[in-house]
Order: structure tokens, then sequence, then C-alpha cells
């Protein structure tokens, strides 16, 4: 799918608009739980199917972007491994499994954000340029390697190297 804008609209609307209940003949879709993370609505949608009597439940993702006129979206579902992995991790239990990659790297993201690093501690670096830094603050994250310091994003810490 690609984006949909909305002339004049704030990220405020577009936000409402994605998370109110809508129903037609035969669905009723309620959002039960949503968050913001960045530039990212999480939540997580509930489809009766008035026929059957039967629930289902699923894990949205709605890119949020602002243009020159307004506010849009983009929207995807666990299925199609979104490539953002900020999804919280109660929303992985609220639901059935229907990507188990893109739930392992949901984890592997909330592991290292949540990874407790110490001054001094040597830490390897992912998809960087250098091996891996000395930590020499923790706010910022900033970490010294061949006498250069760097600010070092979360996401691309690694393990603990042992001195």
């Amino acid at each position: 799918m690609g984006w949909l804008f909305t002339n004049g609209a704030t990220k405020s609307d577009i936000i409402k608009n994605l998370i109110k209940a809508e129903e037609n003949d035969n669905r009723y879709w309620n959002t039960i739980a949503h968050c913001i993370r960045g530039d990212v609505l999480w939540a997580v949608v509930e489809i009766t199917f008035k026929k059957e009597g039967r629930k289902d439940h699923f894990i949205a993702c709605y890119l949020l972007m602002k243009s020159d006129d307004g506010w849009g979206y983009k929207d995807m579902c666990e299925s199609m491994g979104p490539l953002r992995y900020s999804c919280p991790l109660k929303y992985l239990k609220m639901t059935p499994v229907t990507n188990q990659s893109w739930r392992n790297e949901v984890i592997a993201y909330h592991k290292h954000q949540s990874q407790k690093v110490e001054v001094g501690q040597k830490i390897s670096l992912v998809n960087a340029r250098i091996p891996w830094v000395i930590i020499t603050s923790k706010r910022p994250l900033q970490g010294a390697y061949a006498g250069t310091h760097y600010r070092i994003p979360r996401r691309m810490l690694g393990d603990v190297v042992a001195a």
C-alpha cells in the first residue's frame, strides 16, 4: 500500500481517525490498544465477524509523516513484516503470531533498548564502521575508539566484550 495524506490534517487528526471503531454489515473493527513510538502508531485491532460470532486480533503498524499539505500514514500489519520494531512487547501477547521472524526482531530491539551499559565497559557494535567502543557517557550514550569519541545509537549496541 502507498501513503494516504489528508489535506490540512494534523497528526492528532490522523491518529484519531486510525484508532476509531468502524462497522459494516459483516464486521466490527475496534482498536483495543495503541501507542505512538516516534513516527509509528502501533495498535492492536480486534475484528468481530458478526455472522460467525468470532473475533480476530492483529497488530497494526501505521507509519506517520507530514507533507506540505497535511499529515498522512502508511498502514501495515505484522504479517507484512514492517521494518519497524518498536512495537510494545505486550502487543505480541495480545495477538496470534503471523510473522515469527518479525517478532524476533521486536524482541531483539527491546533487548537492546533495555541493555544496561556502564561507563568503562567495552561493547561491540553492530552495523558500524568501528568494531567496538569503551563507554564514556551514559547520557548521552557515547563511547571512544582509537582516541575518537562517538555518540552511539542504542540499536548499534552489541555484546559486552571481555577486556
